[in-house]
């Protein structure tokens, strides 16, 4: 009798004869793509030395196998004795604009202004805990970009690159309008250089609270004990799962052993142990357990925004008469801060409609997996949320996850609150009923090196079938894009950007360039690069933020149907998974990136 491990090891060597016996055949009888697709795909697989590589990339579709194996390769040293030059200062680049603001006229100045309802509106994003390339700076990003068309170096343009005259590469002869410019990275990628990963801007944690009265630890070990910040990062599961309207009390009995919500069936009104449910599932009297990690749920909570008297925080008494009506400008939280500015691009599209792009970059997007196998690399990496408006209040939200995005109304998506007692962690519409009503700003999750942005936390699958393709998020570093931001206006009619009263000397010429913001696809003579099933290893950099179709009608990225989604989670007909999703509710007084890389989003869009 065969053993398992055998027949699943010659069922594995039949699938890939199969794989490439039709690979084989499919070739010879549709080639596929246009002459000139086909005319530059044979100069790739030429590029080779390889005799055997470049035999088995045209007959069965296995390019670069050797350089997939032979992982060493990726890295060496180019370093021929010659000290590097001095990098330029790139902080200078974000004022070097041309214009004079004091030039405006008053109408100007009118135009350039962005309305006080965007900014209330602002969303939040979740990095990933885990992530590897944090935002980056598109000014520092430039200042290791050196121009190419296609795989040549263009002369008199290699180290002066800069947010000034970027667009002067769209007049490059035979460029065709910066369709074969790419921004190609003077370091080898593979050697992660500290531009590339960014570390520098990571958002600023919040500081721990020092109101939490660590003589009462959690119940239930170790585990529950830390600071608020941590334990909001470890309830993801649970927060998002909890409203005050979905159930009722009445029918819980009152917990006997301490345990409340989830699938325990407690309540903790008429509990021995306290009123109030913590989100981690325990209840008691303290503000650990009735404030903001509450469960309304299973037990009674406090109102957060007007916290009683029985519930003051030590440091606010320790605090000053002054200190306890700080002015605004006091008060302002430097939590969330990147040194990366976040790329706010304003669209008034008519009707009182306005759309708020959130523009947010990435040197280096780190493509996914599928058996072990990475696709869809690529340096500089462009991704954005939309938020809209009709007179001044927003409607829907679109957010460019993979397969085209998604787009949800306004009431479906989670959205944060400060905390009122400063001590920098965040109320959510979906844990905590009692600030629906009053939290204005959105939650967007950014996915783990692909950086697709979902308004969820958790897997998502896409494309290929069992989620052997997904993105991850979580309730990573909070980044808080209004700390540090550069704020433009953009008129779809005419395709010009202007900057806003906000950064007046900021230039705008860098929105223009029409180019790649990173390397072209790698050829297979690059050790780094190899190609299967039509995938590569490293893909071609994107195109800017005015080609993501800013003038878009539909709050959708692609044409066509646009599905605005009233409930968060998949909802692909799958009745299981739409029990799941959050239901939106209106708040009181209101009225109810392309899939072709499996890397990564698509890489070039249309305006």
């Amino acid at each position: 009798m065969q053993q398992p491990g055998r027949r699943w090891f010659f069922g594995f060597i039949g699938v890939c004869l199969c794989y490439i016996l039709l690979s084989g055949i499919g070739i010879l009888i549709n080639p596929g793509g246009t002459i000139n697709e086909r005319l530059e795909n044979a100069q790739w697989v030429a590029s080779s030395r390889s005799w055997i590589d470049r035999q088995l990339c045209r007959w069965f579709e296995l390019c670069g196998t050797y350089h997939m194996l032979n992982r060493n390769g990726w890295t060496w040293s180019e370093d021929n004795g010659d000290m590097p030059g001095q990098l330029p200062k790139f902080a200078p680049f974000w004022e070097s604009g041309e214009e004079d603001p004091d030039s405006w006229s008053d109408q100007e100045r009118s135009l350039r202004e962005i309305p006080d309802y965007v900014f209330q509106h602002a969303p939040y994003v979740h990095l990933f805990s885990g992530e590897q390339y944090w935002p980056s700076d598109v000014a520092e990003h430039l200042t290791h970009m050196s121009p190419r068309l296609n795989y040549t170096l263009i002369p008199g343009m290699g180290d002066d690159r800069n947010l000034t005259n970027l667009n002067d590469l769209d007049d490059i002869i035979d460029g065709k309008h910066g369709r074969f410019v790419y921004l190609q990275s003077d370091d080898n990628v593979e050697e992660q250089p500290d531009w590339l990963t960014s570390r520098h801007n990571i958002p600023i944690r919040p500081q721990p609270r020092k109101s939490v009265d660590e003589a009462s630890p959690w119940p239930g070990g170790d585990d529950s004990s830390g600071d608020d910040g941590e334990v909001l990062l470890r309830s993801d599961a649970s927060a998002t799962s909890m409203h005050r309207h979905s159930a009722s009390t009445v029918d819980l009995s009152p917990s006997q052993d301490g345990r409340c919500g989830g699938n325990s069936g407690s309540t903790c009104n008429g509990s021995k142990f306290g009123h109030c449910c913590s989100i981690m599932g325990w209840c008691g009297r303290s503000d650990l357990y009735c404030d903001t990690f509450c469960d309304p749920l299973h037990g009674e909570c406090a109102d957060l925004l007007h916290p009683p008297p029985a519930y003051p925080k030590p440091d606010l008494r320790r605090r000053s008469i002054e200190e306890q009506e700080p002015s605004p400008q006091k008060v302002q939280p430097t939590f969330g801060r990147s040194k990366a500015p976040a790329i706010l691009m304003v669209v008034d599209k008519g009707n009182g409609t306005v759309d708020a792009f959130w523009f947010f970059f990435y040197s280096f997007n780190l493509g996914q997996q599928v058996f072990n196998i990475r696709f869809g690399n690529h340096v500089g990496d462009w991704e954005h949320t939309l938020i809209r408006f009709v007179h001044g209040k927003p409607t829907s939200v679109f957010f460019s996850e993979h397969d085209f995005g998604a787009a949800y109304t306004w009431h479906t998506v989670e959205k944060y609150l400060p905390n009122p007692d400063g001590s920098g962690t965040m109320l959510g519409s979906l844990s905590n009923a009692t600030i629906a009503a009053v939290a204005k700003r959105p939650v967007v999750y950014s996915a783990l090196g692909s950086h697709a942005m979902y308004a969820t936390s958790g897997l998502h699958p896409y494309i290929l079938p069992w989620g052997l393709l997904h993105d991850q998020t979580d309730r990573g570093p909070l980044w808080d894009p209004l700390q540090n931001l550069k704020s433009f206006i953009y008129d779809p009619a005419t395709h010009t950007s202007k900057s806003s009263t906000l950064n007046p000397l900021a230039p705008t010429d860098w929105l223009d360039y029409a180019g790649h913001w990173g390397d072209k696809y790698y050829p297979l003579g690059d050790p780094r690069q190899y190609r299967f099933a039509g995938q590569y290893h490293y893909v071609n950099g994107p195109t800017g933020p005015v080609f993501k179709r800013l003038g878009r009608t539909d709050v959708c990225q692609n044409k066509g149907f646009c599905n605005v989604r009233r409930w968060l989670g998949r909802e692909q007909g799958n009745t299981r998974e739409m029990k799941k999703g959050h239901k939106a509710r209106p708040a009181d007084g209101e009225e109810d990136e392309e899939a072709g890389l499996l890397g990564g989003n698509s890489t070039d869009d249309a305006v």
